[in-house]
């Protein structure tokens, strides 16, 4: 050996030496501490703690794949069956023992115990919102490993390979989402957050709430560590629940419902409601067709945005973390109460559903779904898109209850109290001879068909709007004409809508109009009824009232509404024409023609704008006389005097309220001693004159009586007979004294 080879040798044994004080250092470094918990499967099968507790559930984990998961790192909550409740499941479901399960089945039951990391009890209460923001007690739901994935479903005729939506509405489909689903949980800090009791929870079990449970197994330790993850047992065994469209699929007592929201009534082509697209995601069919061993394409199937929620979506509203604090709902009415429903109510227009025009049926399906997880303790108190609560008793009207992996479903005996089917908006909304109101009622709709306000609708059908000269046509460069020209034509209709919308103090309002009255509109102005007619301004410079066609009156939970044998007009006349026209008012004419404030070219009066809301207090020609004797208005209403016509100027000025048309009928005012109201009079330093009016004089009582009182303690009375004359915006009144501002 010569001496370099002698070297070499030397330095590596040397190195040899070094190289294993390393290792052995580098081992007692990173070796693996004393008393660390092992992995969970080891956990379960040789720990003193648990050693044949977990046979059952270790063997399918087996079959299932999962052993030399839960044997290494990794992040895990694990809700395990113990044998007991295993034993149990044999019992229930006619099994021998474990070998009776299948391969499929010990799949489902593993991969659907197992949550996504690794949580004790209290941590499972986190809504994980992000870091520091996470918020205590507000979650009961976590993601699972179990997942559908493809599955056979019949697609007019024609069977295909399928995933559900894990998206709401069409082509949002997240490819890399697997649309795992959620599994239920629920501690009793949780019902703390939320204000539920025990009832809550109870009524979807068929046992007591515990404090801690697991769908419907009772957590019977809690809190076990192990090196990848949380052991908590459990005292059933849990099966992956289905998710709402997956119910509903199942159970015949509810496929009328189904039928509905599905649109099975429509061929593919004209089907709005579900989307089975199988050309946007090819790498769906990359990634499971050798998997599944499929021959064709995988199709997305997904529900039109318009819905609330996609039935077959098992993330919530965002796709992320949202989805472990609340979940979906929704309600299912039997067969034997939708079809009473659509006998009564839906196809009394239509025949059947196939004729029933898509938006109908999408806000049908809406009144029945909640964004949320809507337990029985909280039905009136959180609404639908539809701004509904859930109108439900739950001890009479819930014929089962149900936690799916996507949220809360409720089978029902009644139909959804639906606003828009109920309310006095219904009556426009289902009959296609008033689809032009319709129409225009689109603003207006959560308005009219809010069953907390009170309406009567008079109606108006589309031949009576083509028959007045309007005409809707949305297809053409004008969609609104009147008498050929779109000038002022949608305007038109619009002011003739809203003063054909009734406010009323109470539903049972005007269930008699035999008598005399004067309402209010939506639209702020004044129409009256008399002998079972109705006229607004424009009626009275025709001559045409409005006659009821009593025996087809609606009865709605907030009003009704009356069918009709013309419609509202409202006038083309100016203020000062309904004033100088009025026989009752003639003296107060008088002045206000030959005063400074009245232009005889234009017909405007000084402060009177058009489309402003006034209320007029004309004296009667005595309590002017009374006031001209007294010496409080000159006595020639041409007087060439300065003065007495800048008195003539003041008193009338004093006589208009502008912004507020007041009559009398107990309404608006709520003040026992009236309220002040601002006058187009002004001083010279720009101080408002005001008058103190009171609609409610006989104490809120019909019938009602109205009275003005002036700056100087001066009370009128209005004269009942002699007022409630309507004008433009405008509601006219005769008193009986004149007013005195000084």
């Amino acid at each position: 050996m010569n001496n370099f080879t002698k070297l070499l040798f030397a330095c590596f044994c040397l190195s040899g030496v070094f190289l294993f004080g390393c290792k052995e250092e580098f081992d007692d470094y990173y070796a693996r501490p004393e008393g660390l918990e092992g992995p969970v499967y080891q956990m379960l099968s040789d720990s003193v703690r648990f050693r044949g507790d977990f046979d059952h559930y270790l063997a399918l984990v087996d079959r299932a794949g999962y052993k030399q998961t839960l044997s290494s790192a990794g992040y895990w909550t694990v809700f395990a069956p113990n044998d007991e409740a295993f034993e149990q499941y044999f019992q229930d479901n006619g099994l021998s023992g474990i070998d009776d399960i299948s391969d499929e089945k010990a799949y489902e039951i593993v991969t659907y115990s197992l949550v996504y990391n690794a949580y004790s009890m209290r941590d499972l209460g986190y809504y994980q919102t992000g870091p520091g923001n996470d918020t205590l007690s507000s979650a009961f739901r976590r993601k699972t490993a179990y997942y559908k994935g493809v599955y056979k479903d019949d697609v007019y005729g024609q069977e295909l390979d399928v995933v559900d939506a894990n998206r709401n509405g069409v082509a949002t489909y997240n490819i890399n989402d697997n649309n795992n689903k959620y599994i239920p949980y629920y501690v009793q800090h949780y019902l703390d957050q939320m204000n539920l009791t025990a009832d809550d929870i109870e009524g979807f079990y068929d046992r007591p709430y515990s404090g801690a449970q697991v769908a419907n197994a009772n957590v019977v330790q809690s809190n076990v560590p192990a090196e990848n993850g949380y052991i908590h047992t459990v005292d059933r065994v849990i099966e992956p629940m289905p998710n709402i469209a997956d119910y509903l699929k199942g159970k015949p007592e509810y496929s009328l419902f189904k039928s509905i929201l599905e649109m099975d009534f429509r061929d593919e082509e004209n089907n709005t409601a579900v989307n089975y697209d199988g050309t946007t995601y090819p790498e769906l069919t990359e990634r499971f067709g050798p998997v599944y061993d499929l021959s064709g394409p995988v199709y997305v199937k997904s529900y039109t945005g318009t819905y609330a929620f996609a039935p077959n979506n098992e993330n919530f509203l965002t796709g992320g973390n949202d989805a472990q604090s609340d979940s979906w709902t929704l309600f299912a009415p039997n067969n034997e109460a939708l079809q009473q429903f659509l006998d009564e109510v839906l196809l009394e227009y239509y025949g059947e559903l196939a004729n029933v025009p898509d938006p109908i049926l999408f806000d049908f399906v809406n009144m029945h779904m909640w964004q949320t997880a809507l337990w029985p303790s909280r039905f009136t108190l959180v609404s639908n898109l539809l701004n509904e609560e859930a109108r439900f008793d739950a001890e009479t009207d819930l014929v089962e209850r149900k936690v799916l992996s996507n949220g809360l479903f409720y089978g029902t005996n009644q139909v959804q109290q639906g606003n828009f089917f109920f309310t006095v908006y219904s009556r426009p909304y289902l009959d296609p001879s008033y689809s032009i109101m319709l129409e225009l009622l689109n603003s207006y709709r959560f308005t009219v068909s809010d069953p907390g306000q009170n309406f009567a609708m008079l109606m108006m059908s589309n031949q009576q709007l083509n028959d007045a000269g309007f005409v809707y046509d949305p297809g053409a460069r004008d969609v609104w004409t009147y008498n050929g020209s779109a000038a002022q034509a949608y305007e038109r209709l619009i002011r003739m809508l809203e003063m054909s919308i009734i406010k009323l103090g109470s539903s049972e309002e005007l269930e008699d109009i035999s008598g005399s009255g004067i309402v209010e509109t939506l639209g702020g102005e004044y129409i009256r009824y008399e002998n079972g007619q109705f006229f607004a301004s424009g009626n009275i410079d025709s001559g045409e009232y409005i006659d009821v066609n009593e025996s087809e009156t609606y009865e709605a939970v907030n009003g009704r509404d009356f069918y009709t044998e013309g419609l509202v007009a409202y006038t083309e006349k100016v203020l000062a024409e309904i004033i100088l026209e009025t026989p009752q008012f003639a003296k107060f004419a008088e002045y206000l023609e030959n005063s400074s404030i009245y232009n005889a070219s234009t017909l405007q009066i000084e402060g009177v704008s058009p489309g402003q809301f006034f209320t007029v207090l004309v004296p009667s020609d005595e309590a002017i006389a009374a006031a001209v004797a007294a010496g409080k208005i000159p006595a020639d209403p041409m007087t060439s005097d300065a003065a007495e016509r800048e008195a003539i100027t003041a008193f009338l000025k004093y006589h208009f309220v502008p912004r507020n048309t007041i009559v009398p009928d107990g309404k608006k005012i709520v003040s026992e001693n009236g309220e002040e109201f601002s006058t187009l009079l002004a001083s010279l330093d720009g101080e408002i004159k005001e008058v103190v009016i009171d609609n409610s004089a006989n104490g809120f009582q019909p019938p009602y009586t109205m009275t003005v009182t002036d700056l100087q303690g001066n009370v009128a009375n209005v004269d009942i007979p002699n007022s409630n004359v309507l004008g433009s915006y405008a509601v006219l009144h005769q008193i009986d004294r004149v007013l005195e501002s000084n």
